[in-house]
């Protein structure tokens, strides 16, 4: 491969002699390499590497002095300088005749410009970047990922009828609950509905508030199960399981994602779950004392409330076309990072980009639509 090295390098911060110990060790735990590298008066002079440090630390009588000594004294010279216009090939042969994990790049009028990893090189030559984290969405066309800066997948198209599809359950949970209302009435001669027309205001238990909330909770699930059974839970899984699979750094292939997790700890779930279970305890205990209840059940178990709702209401094994679209959407995405790296956008093509503002005009013109158009209420 002869393309050039330039948008795998990365930035990375230079220390001087005169910087602590202790801020060299935190720049290389933040970092993918085993050094950080060292400049004065305009020219990289060496470089501090782990081994170097954790040795210094270890013949140290006081460590916690120690670590506030100027690094100037482990300093390792000699540091081997790479161009900015050498190929992917010439450098991993730089590599390969070097110990080294990392190494600065410089422009020909001798200016840093970065670093190149190891690691990110050996990416780039196998065609396997991967990054730093993925987020995604299910669609009714498919599986969506990004970077935040970069996708794979279904497009927009796909988000906005995700947000058509939840408000069209939204809808039929709220019709169908109306409906077995209507029966109920009509079956045991008791006007449910009457009961229905007004929100209880009262903040202690009341016989009276039953009716509301059953119906209430009914609505909540009717709509966990059409989401259960809907295709969404379905890619929902398979999305999980393809960005486990990128975070493992497996090669994407429907045997690999299939042996995947179809839970994942940052799904937007957990957070729906919180702030749904804070809302129902808060607003039920009317007192700074139901506050607090309510914001140790969130803080305690907020993960795996969302991780339960996860595997048996927005996740489901998805099926052998699910997981390939998955795996489809997740190839797609490597491809596309594999071009750009090092691509960062901002502002709102950034927001664009993770889907929120596409999912919720889906929603809310559905929404509209139904209520202003067809005068039908919904929740």
């Amino acid at each position: 491969m002869n393309d050039g090295i330039k948008h795998i390098i990365k930035t990375a911060p230079i220390l001087t002699p005169y910087d602590t110990v202790r801020r060299a060790a935190g720049l290389i735990s933040a970092s993918d390499g085993s050094r950080v590298f060292v400049r004065d008066r305009g020219q990289i002079i060496g470089a501090v590497s782990d081994w170097a440090i954790v040795a210094f630390l270890a013949s140290a009588d006081d460590v916690e002095t120690a670590s506030k000594s100027p690094i100037g004294p482990l300093v390792e010279p000699g540091v081997l300088l790479v161009n900015l216009d050498i190929t992917a090939r010439q450098a991993a042969e730089i590599f390969a005749s070097t110990e080294a994990d990392v190494l600065p790049v410089i422009d020909n009028l001798g200016g840093y410009r970065g670093v190149i990893y190891r690691s990110d090189l050996m990416g780039y030559l196998t065609q396997n970047l991967r990054p730093p984290a993925v987020a995604g969405m299910a669609t009714p066309l498919g599986v969506y990922l990004t970077t935040g800066s970069v996708s794979g997948g279904t497009g927009s198209l796909g988000l906005f009828l995700t947000g058509v599809a939840l408000a069209l359950m939204m809808l039929a949970a709220e019709l169908s609950v109306e409906g077995l209302i209507k029966l109920f009435s009509i079956i045991t001669n008791i006007r449910a509905d009457i009961m229905l027309r007004s929100v209880p205001l009262i903040q202690y238990p009341n016989i009276y508030d039953v009716p509301f909330y059953a119906s209430v909770v009914l609505s909540i699930i009717i709509f966990f199960l059409l989401l259960r059974f809907s295709p969404l839970s379905g890619y929902h899984a398979a999305e999980h399981m393809t960005v486990h699979a990128i975070e493992a750094g497996e090669t994407l292939t429907a045997e690999n994602v299939k042996s995947m997790p179809r839970v994942h700890p940052r799904c937007g779930t957990n957070l729906l779950a919180a702030a749904g279970v804070f809302l129902i305890i808060a607003t039920r205990i009317s007192s700074q004392f139901g506050v607090m209840i309510a914001l140790l059940v969130v803080v305690v178990g907020w993960r795996t409330i969302g991780a339960w709702l996860q595997y048996f209401v927005t996740t489901r094994t998805p099926s052998p076309r699910e997981l390939a679209k998955g795996v489809e959407a997740g190839n797609d995405l490597l491809r596309q990072y594999q071009e750009q790296p090092n691509l960062q956008l901002v502002g709102f093509k950034r927001i664009w980009k993770l889907g929120f503002i596409q999912t919720a005009a889906g929603l809310f013109s559905t929404l509209w639509v139904f209520q202003s158009v067809f005068k039908i209420p919904i929740l």
